[in-house]
């Protein structure tokens, strides 16, 4: 009976140590689970109010450019229909006309370069800011991750306690030099 009494005590407490052991893996698991949540990039950036308004900005400037060529574009048809049914543009008019459709394609050539860089400036601005914004936001609202998705597997924050870049750089180091 004694004999009994002993194993039945070594099982309880086996039984006992493991349950707290799978209790206290399961606490700490769900007390130090990281807080991680992801945004749709295309979602985001074109529900942003600052690209909003840098694209009005951008169109404004565009269409005054695309306005200067138009009128240019006018001029260029108004000597060719002045010259309409002559076999030959009159000398004065050549001259005019061929500096006008050089001018016109200078100026597009132009317009079109500085609504790229104009564009890629933008979206720049853009982009900075809406980065700094999510990095306040996984700041205030507590993520440890967030990531972006887009099919480009972008990370948009990450929580600066994460960052193991400098362990493993004194961990490299000291590998390349031999160290333990």
């Amino acid at each position: 009976m004694l004999n009994k009494m002993k194993t039945f005590n070594k099982t309880t407490i086996i039984i006992f140590i493991l349950l707290a052991g799978i209790i206290t893996i399961i606490m700490y698991k769900h007390f130090t689970r990281h807080k991680t949540g992801y945004i749709v990039i295309s979602e985001v950036y074109n529900g942003f109010e600052l690209k909003k308004e840098m694209e009005k900005k951008f169109m404004v400037t565009k269409n005054a450019r695309k306005k200067i060529l138009d009128s240019l574009v006018f001029e260029i048809k108004l000597i060719e229909k002045k010259n309409q049914g002559k076999p030959k543009l009159i000398s004065s008019d050549t001259m005019v006309y061929h500096d006008k459709v050089e001018e016109y394609l200078l100026k597009k050539q132009s317009f079109d370069e500085d609504n790229n860089a104009l564009s890629q400036k933008y979206d720049e601005q853009i982009i900075t800011q809406l980065n700094q914004y999510v990095k306040d936001y996984g700041i205030a609202k507590k993520y440890t991750y967030i990531f972006g998705t887009g099919g480009n597997g972008t990370l948009m924050y990450a929580d600066e306690g994460e960052n193991i870049s400098k362990e493993v750089i004194d961990y490299i180091n000291k590998k390349y030099n031999g160290e333990k």
